[in-house]
This record gives C-alpha cells, sequence and structure tokens, in this order.
C-alpha cells in the first residue's frame, strides 16, 4: 500500500505520515509514502487519470501492534517515573503554552518532554522530508532508549515518529495518538507551561491566543 500525500508542506507529509502509522498499527505490513507526493510524480510528467475507481472488497483482519502505540497509562507512567523520552512535535508556542489546540483542556506540554518541532525534518523547498543524514544529525536531541512522541493528536508527531522509528531504525519509537488533548481531558494530569498572566490579558483584549 502506498500513501499519496500531495507533497505541498509538511502539514502535508504529516497527514500522510498519521495514515502510515495508522496502517501499521491495524497490521498492513507493506505501506509506503511517495517521496514528494502527487507534486513530484506530475513535476516527473508521469501519467495521472481523473474520475473514480471503484474498489475490490477484500475481508481484513486487524491485528493491532502495540510496539508501535503508546496509551495515556503509559504516558501517565513515563511522566512520573521515567522510562522513556516523551518527545513534543509541535511547533515551540504550543510547546511553551503561548499557543494551543482548540479542543486542549491546557497550555503547555507534558512534564520531562523534549521538543522536536516536526518542521525541523521537513525540507519546504523541496518539499521533502530532508537527507538522512541531516535527519540523523536533528535526531540526536532524542537520547538513546525509547521514545514516544505526541502532539496535538498525532498529526505532527507521526513525522517524527515515521523519522526515528521507519527511516533511522529506533524500534523503540511509539506514538501517543491520543496526544496533548487526551491527556488534558484529565484536569488532574500535571501540564508544564512558561505562559503567563500576561499572556492570558492578551487573550482576552484579543492580541494573543
Amino acid at each position: 500500500m502506498v500513501v499519496v500525500p500531495a507533497g505541498v508542506s509538511v502539514l502535508d507529509f504529516g497527514s500522510a505520515a498519521r495514515a502510515y502509522w495508522t496502517l501499521k498499527v491495524v497490521g498492513v505490513k507493506n505501506v509506503s509514502i511517495l517521496d514528494g507526493g502527487v507534486a513530484a510524480w506530475t513535476q516527473a510528467n508521469l501519467q495521472v487519470e481523473g474520475g473514480v475507481k471503484t474498489p475490490s472488497p477484500k475481508i481484513f483482519t486487524a491485528v493491532l501492534d502495540k510496539s508501535l502505540l503508546a496509551e495515556v497509562s503509559d504516558i501517565e507512567k513515563i511522566a512520573s517515573s521515567g522510562g522513556a523520552t516523551l518527545v513534543d512535535a509541535r511547533p515551540a508556542p504550543f510547546f511553551s503554552g503561548k499557543d494551543k489546540a482548540p479542543n486542549a483542556g491546557a497550555y503547555g506540554h507534558i512534564p520531562g518532554a523534549l521538543s522536536l518541532d516536526s518542521a525541523e525534518f521537513y525540507d519546504q523547498k523541496t518539499n521533502r522530508l530532508k537527507p538522512m543524514a541531516e535527519l540523523a544529525v536533528i535526531a540526536k536531541q532524542v537520547p538513546a532508549g525509547p521514545a514516544v512522541t505526541y502532539c496535538n493528536t498525532g498529526h505532527w508527531a507521526s513525522t517524527d515518529w515515521f523519522v526515528l522509528h521507519e527511516l533511522l531504525g529506533r524500534a523503540d519509537a511509539r506514538l501517543f495518538p491520543g496526544s496533548i488533548v487526551e491527556w488534558t481531558s484529565n484536569a488532574s494530569r500535571p501540564v508544564a507551561s512558561s505562559r503567563t498572566k500576561w499572556d492570558d490579558l492578551k487573550k482576552k483584549l484579543g492580541l494573543g491566543s
């Protein structure tokens, strides 16, 4: 199975990586992402067609691969006692608490998490992931050993997971699909934030997030 992004942005690639991860988790073994997506395909003057093709239904039995999946109970253990590096794949303002997703219950990040914006792995000029050597250098920010990527709902985090697990061979990397939205759905779970009262005031005045 080949997941085909549009090939226009890091967000677009993240969507493809999220679909890729989901397919892997439910047991699809042979999955790829088209490098450069539709944009690269058309730039190479390869054939395209229009219309809708009716798929041929087949029975698929899902077998959940939990080695790729981190659940909220796993994150609670990591946040309290360690055992893995939490990798926050969101842009810096989300990590610091200056901004948040509409469905998130609080500003900030899971305590102890490391910030690694998924955009660091992406080359906006070519609309592809950066070369392997560059990816490896960037990924050195994540200490050796188990790692769990997260973001708001598992979108940006899928790019970080894809690079770590699929390209750099870090078999102990997992994804927390519920991410910060699920984490903050329970107000008793801790959140670290640099947000200030001034930030809150600016929001009330319509000058900030």
